[in-house]
């Protein structure tokens, strides 16, 4: 017996050691990908695996101290009480902390860099991913918590997602509203600072829609397919793992890539739009996406390798199948991005873009779910300090370990390809409208070798920033002189009102 455990154990670092360093490397590779579509996804998911990553470890640090100083014996109204406050704090933390990073709300001894919009900006994008996140899942344990207390049919589960998104969006319009008051409240008008934090905020509260509307929602339909409900945390007792069929899984993956499908179709041909309510759509559909993706693969593990293990090996092991999945839905979208199709094309790339954005959310849920039983194994062996103590220090150090780095290393990288991103979309839509023109009958660089065309594309990205940066130096330099005038001409007024005031005085005299 005690060889076959070690031997597990054995397993299972060598599992991770060779999974983590293959998983490296391969990131390595996709974000220094010569293809500059390619690199900017496999950014843009690194991003957002780290952002779901770090929210939910925080949440359950938190989670844990409530669930055990409050909630462990709590009787069903006072849990609902509990995880509504719990979501409203996060919810209103996150309109102060962003109000105070942009200098909306004045805090002595901080500096929000109003003059430095692109620092304002890293942090407040910083923070309002993280604290959006946070309260995301604070809103899932809420709903979830509301849908384990109606009836355990299809029908009855579905509707807590309407209402889910009902009451969240009824928050949004709130707090808008008592944003639209505050930026109005001193001068009468909106500058840029104040659009950036509104924006901002509108943007992150329509993520808290996605998390939490899809996630309850997922939850009916694995109800649906599986047959049984899983609890608030969306996780399923063994048994209930072990009936799952690898049909049953293909259905959840199925239905994931349906709807995500779906929201292509709706992006590309559907023109109506409303303000707040389809940005929301799009984040509910597209994490639908990854909610069935994640769950359908645990499923197919569970019913195939996993039957009788519900531990770290088989978190590690999903992870790395759900990367490996990920990653290679990153390949096929970057080379649909490169079909071109003419007028549908800017429509495709927001398709494209809503569902790399899922894909990020799908990699950081499974690697947290694999963080967070290791977090709970080590913090059954303390026993120094109570566990959900140990839980929550251990949460909060990995975190700040994490987030700086995402903060100057991560989000810096994705702001720049996102600029040089649009800046290509520019210069290809006029190189289009030239070619229907007739002023050029095919692009110029089709028949060089991809190395060339690559090493040309990096030079043209790297003038292209070097013009940015001239064009901002000669708008400060216009602008000084502008200044300049303006000080010569009030000179100028004053040596007047100087000359006429001497001629008063010799009057005088």
């Amino acid at each position: 017996e005690g060889r076959e455990e070690v031997s597990a154990v054995n397993v299972g670092i060598s599992v991770m050691l060779l999974g983590s360093i293959g998983f490296m490397m391969a990131l390595f590779e996709l974000t220094h990908c010569y293809r500059s579509t390619m690199a900017r996804y496999t950014w843009k998911a690194i991003s957002a695996t780290i952002s779901i990553f770090s929210a939910v470890l925080v949440f359950q640090g938190v989670n844990g101290i409530l669930e055990a100083y409050l909630l462990e014996d709590a009787s069903v109204q006072a849990r609902l009480i509990v995880t509504l406050v719990h979501m409203l704090a996060w919810f209103f933390s996150l309109q102060v902390v962003l109000a105070v990073i942009t200098g909306v709300l004045p805090v002595s001894g901080f500096d929000p860099k109003k003059d430095d919009l692109k620092v304002m900006e890293a942090r407040m994008k910083t923070f309002a991913i993280l604290l959006g996140h946070i309260t995301g899942f604070a809103a899932i344990n809420f709903f979830a918590t509301v849908q384990q207390q109606v009836p355990r049919t299809f029908i009855s589960t579905f509707l807590v997602a309407p209402v889910a998104w009902a009451f969240l969006y009824l928050m949004g319009r709130a707090t808008d509203a008592v944003r639209e008051r505050v930026v109005l409240m001193n001068d009468g008008k909106k500058d840029e600072v104040e659009a950036l934090w509104d924006e901002e905020a509108e943007e992150t509260e329509d993520d808290v829609v996605g998390l939490a509307t899809s996630f309850v929602f997922a939850q009916s339909v694995r109800l649906l397919v599986g047959g049984t409900l899983p609890n608030a945390e969306g996780e399923e007792p063994l048994s209930v793992m072990r009936e799952h069929t690898l049909m049953d899984a293909s259905k959840l993956v199925a239905i994931g890539c349906g709807l995500a499908m779906l929201e292509v179709l709706r992006v590309m041909y559907v023109k109506a739009q409303f303000k707040r309510l389809t940005p929301q759509l799009k984040n509910i559909i597209a994490m639908n996406f990854s909610w069935c993706g994640y769950f359908g693969l645990d499923w197919m593990c569970s019913c195939t390798i996993f039957g009788h293990e519900e531990g770290m090996m088989k978190q590690v092991t999903l992870a790395l199948v759900v990367t490996g999945c990920a990653l290679a839905d990153l390949y096929i979208l970057e080379h649909l991005h490169e079909l071109r199709m003419g007028k549908l094309q800017e429509t495709v790339e927001q398709g494209i873009r809503v569902v790399v954005n899922s894909i990020g959310i799908l990699i950081g849920f499974a690697w947290e779910k694999a963080f967070d039983v290791a977090v709970v194994e080590i913090s059954e062996t303390v026993k120094v300090v109570p566990p959900q103590w140990t839980k929550l220090a251990l949460s909060v150090s990995l975190v700040a370990l994490v987030v700086p780095a995402w903060y100057r290393h991560i989000l810096p990288t994705i702001l720049e390809l996102e600029t040089d991103s649009e800046s290509e979309g520019h210069s290809e839509h006029h190189k289009e409208e030239n070619v229907e023109e007739g002023h050029l009958s095919r692009p110029l660089l089709n028949g060089m070798p991809k190395e060339e065309n690559g090493d040309l594309k990096k030079t043209c990205e790297s003038l292209r920033r070097q013009v940015a940066e001239l064009e901002r130096s000669a708008a400060n330099a216009r602008a000084l002189e502008e200044k300049n005038r303006e000080l010569e001409a009030a000179i100028v007024a004053i040596s007047r009102e100087l000359g006429d005031l001497q001629q008063l005085a010799d009057g005088l005299q």
